[in-house]
Formats: C-alpha cells, sequence, structure tokens
C-alpha cells in the first residue's frame, strides 16, 4: 500500500511558494472548494456548477471522516490550488469509494493533480483493506480529456457511461397524459411514510448496476439535502397505502446561467411487480407539467447509458435529449463489485 505520507511530501514539493496543504474544514473551505470547481467545470466546457449548500453536505455526510478522506491546497491568499476527496460508500457486500479532485486551471500541468490522485487512492485502499470486493473508481466529465488521460495512466479503465439529459418546453408540446391503472394514486412525496419510501427505493434499485441500499440515516440525508424539492416530489400507492413508484424532483439554481431555469428528474423508481404499466411514464408527465406550471424552461435528467430498464428510450419518447454524459472508471483488474 503506498504511503501516503511521502505523496504528501511530493504534493507540497509540486505546490507554488506560501501554499498550505490540509484536511479540508468544511465550514472553513467550502466557498473556496466551490469556486475551484466551477472554475474548473467551465474550463472543461461542463455546465454543472456547485453551490456552498451542496459542498457542506457532501463533507459532512454521516460516512465521511473528512479530517482523514480529504486533502485541499491553499495558496497564501486562502484561494484553493487543488483538493482531493476519498468519497465511501459503505456496503458489506460491494464496498467502494469514489475519487474526487480538481485542480485550478491555473495551476494545472504541474504534476498536482497526480499527485492528489495518487493520494486519494492510496487513502482508498486504506478505507477498503481487508474487503476482498471493495474498488476505487471514478467519474469523470466526457470533455474532460486531460482528467481521462490522467486516470488511464494511473491505471484505471473505463467501464461505464452515463447521459444527462434536457427536456426544454420551448422545443416540446406537452404530452397527452397516460391514465393510472385502476387502484393507483398519486401523493405528495412528503405524506407518504419516510421508512416505506426507503424500502421502496431500495427494491427499485436493488437491480440496477452500481446501486447500494440506503440505510435509514442515508436516506435521511438524501431527501433533506438542499437540492431536494418534496412539494415537487410524488409517489405512487395502491389501495392499501402502499407506495409502488416514485419521483424526486430537485433544483439547482446556481446552473441557470449555464442550462437554463431547469427542474431535475433526479430520482425515479417504480417497484419491480408494477414495471411495465405505465407508472414511470404518468410520473414523468406529472413532474414536467408541475414544472412547466412553475415556469420553469425545461427538465434535466441523468441516466445510465446501458440502463436495464430502458429508461433512456422512454425518456426520448417523451421529448428528453441528450446534452453531454460523464464516464466511470474503475482502478486496476478488480471485478466492478
Amino acid at each position: 500500500m503506498p504511503d501516503r505520507d511521502l505523496i504528501v511530501d511530493e504534493i507540497r514539493a509540486r505546490l507554488p511558494s506560501g501554499a498550505t496543504l490540509r484536511p479540508v474544514q468544511p465550514a472553513v473551505d467550502a466557498a473556496a472548494l466551490v469556486a475551484l470547481t466551477n472554475a474548473d467545470a467551465a474550463h472543461v466546457g461542463n455546465p454543472i456548477r456547485d453551490s456552498v449548500d451542496e459542498m457542506m453536505e457532501e463533507l459532512t455526510r454521516s460516512e465521511i471522516e473528512v479530517a482523514r478522506d480529504t486533502l485541499i491546497a491553499l495558496s497564501a491568499d486562502g484561494t484553493a490550488i487543488g483538493w482531493a476527496f476519498a468519497n465511501r460508500v459503505t456496503d458489506p457486500d460491494k464496498p467502494r469509494v469514489y475519487l474526487f479532485g480538481r485542480v485550478h486551471p491555473t495551476h494545472q500541468g504541474r504534476g498536482i493533480g497526480r499527485a492528489l490522485l495518487r493520494w486519494a487512492k492510496a487513502r482508498a485502499e486504506e478505507i477498503l483493506d481487508g474487503h476482498r470486493r471493495g474498488t476505487v473508481q471514478v467519474q469523470n466529465f466526457e470533455g474532460d480529456v486531460r482528467a481521462q488521460q490522467l486516470c488511464e495512466s494511473e491505471g484505471a479503465r473505463a467501464i461505464r457511461w452515463f447521459s444527462e439529459m434536457v427536456h426544454r418546453f420551448d422545443a416540446t408540446p406537452e404530452s397527452t397524459p397516460v391514465p393510472l391503472p385502476a387502484g393507483l394514486r398519486v401523493v405528495p412525496f412528503a405524506e407518504a411514510d419516510t421508512e416505506q419510501m426507503r424500502l421502496l427505493h431500495n427494491h427499485c434499485f436493488a437491480d440496477h448496476w452500481g446501486s447500494s441500499s440506503l440505510s435509514a440515516e442515508i436516506w435521511r440525508e438524501r431527501i433533506a439535502a438542499s437540492s431536494v424539492r418534496l412539494s415537487a416530489s410524488e409517489a405512487l400507492v395502491d389501495a392499501a397505502d402502499n407506495p409502488v413508484a416514485y419521483q424526486i424532483s430537485e433544483e439547482f439554481p446556481q446552473d441557470a446561467e449555464t442550462l437554463g431555469n431547469l427542474r431535475w428528474l433526479a430520482t425515479l423508481g417504480v417497484h419491480r411487480d408494477h414495471r411495465g404499466k405505465g407508472l414511470a411514464t404518468h410520473l414523468i408527465q406529472r413532474h414536467l407539467a408541475q414544472a412547466r406550471r412553475d415556469g420553469f424552461e425545461g427538465s434535466m435528467l441523468g441516466v445510465d447509458a446501458d440502463s436495464l430498464t430502458g429508461a433512456n428510450a422512454l425518456y426520448e419518447r417523451l421529448g428528453y435529449r441528450r446534452l453531454h454524459g460523464s464516464v466511470r472508471y474503475i482502478f486496476g483488474d478488480a471485478e466492478y463489485s
């Protein structure tokens, strides 16, 4: 296992004079990290932007040991030069760690990013020590060629592709609603039982690539996120009030300048016994109709390019078009867990 202290020395040697290197302090560093992340996104043509609230939520999740899992390089004036983050998914059956990191465009080309990546990977290997099926992964925006080349040169290989799709109301007429099967009705997501919704989510995604069951704590964090709009999220319940499908909508106001005023269809799940009955279509149409009424310019979502439920084709039929994508990498010769 690589010596992280030696890697830290390597990072320091590549930083400009006066720079400091330490673990991230969320309340202190969140704004600087957002400025760094957004500068890099603009540099590679990625329209997605971060916010301070999202950064704080990511760094303070219950699974994170921020003092051990993060590293930030700061210039003398407090500007973030680069950072690294080993973000774990606690799953006893298929534990994995996702690596995140950025280097400010003005500091690229000095080897800082490579050293930060090696540090994060070494930390990931510490986290996964003793887990035979543990994997280390990283996801890169498709336009970030430098990041992809860096990962490949460090022993990673591409294993999966994802797409972000957008539905713009000015280019797509409103579709005729698909009726619900008898015995089902729509209820506001917030009125559904939280634990029932968690169990439904875990069931819906149990057969999806890369999915892990969410604990009650992680689920509470998920639906309490600052981007989640429970007032625009809905569930379908049967005659016994058991939830069988749902959608969670989110909003990211910081993307308005690059993407327009869009509402996200962030999560969509249908119980496996109820697939093929038009429930997903019904929920999407309701999501789109409400977004129109609320004055949004359209809707956006992310999808696995190899979705086993054929979600891509469904979204295209409902007016979504691919905008951009990303690629997932895995390190070493491990099988995906």
